[in-house]
């Protein structure tokens, strides 16, 4: 696959989980029980992988672009009745977790890419299957 191809995959992919996060980030948060917010980074740090194996930190940047713009897009179209992302509230009849859900998922979401960007290429390597 040509290296705009895999840079396409990683920005869609990204996308993806950007809306995929966004929609399952507060599953369980309501009993602070935040399996949401784990699946959706586990679902992420999958994906920033993928991206880093297959085009490299130029893919890992495209792949946080895609990621960041849908959830932000998210993030602007709700309304105050029907929210898919909440960022930030305070209110004494809701759990800490419960408020801060969507603050940890945006600033989690950068930081688990960028320590993702930093790490060795070694650990990205994968082995061409021709040879095997």
């Amino acid at each position: 696959m040509p290296s705009w191809g895999r840079i396409l995959v990683s920005a869609a992919s990204g996308a993806i989980v950007g809306f995929v996060g966004a929609a399952t980030h507060r599953m369980g948060v309501q009993w602070s029980i935040p399996y949401g917010l784990v699946l959706s980074f586990l679902l992420l740090g999958i994906s920033t992988w993928s991206a880093r194996a297959r085009s490299g930190s130029v893919g890992v940047g495209f792949h946080l672009i895609a990621s960041g713009a849908v959830t932000m897009l998210i993030l602007q179209t709700s309304t105050q009745s029907r929210a898919m992302l909440i960022f930030g509230y305070v209110s004494d009849s809701y759990t800490l977790l419960m408020q801060k859900a969507g603050i940890i998922w945006m600033l989690g979401m950068v930081a688990l890419q960028v320590f993702m960007l930093v790490l060795p290429q070694r650990w990205f390597d994968v082995s061409d299957r021709r040879n095997h």
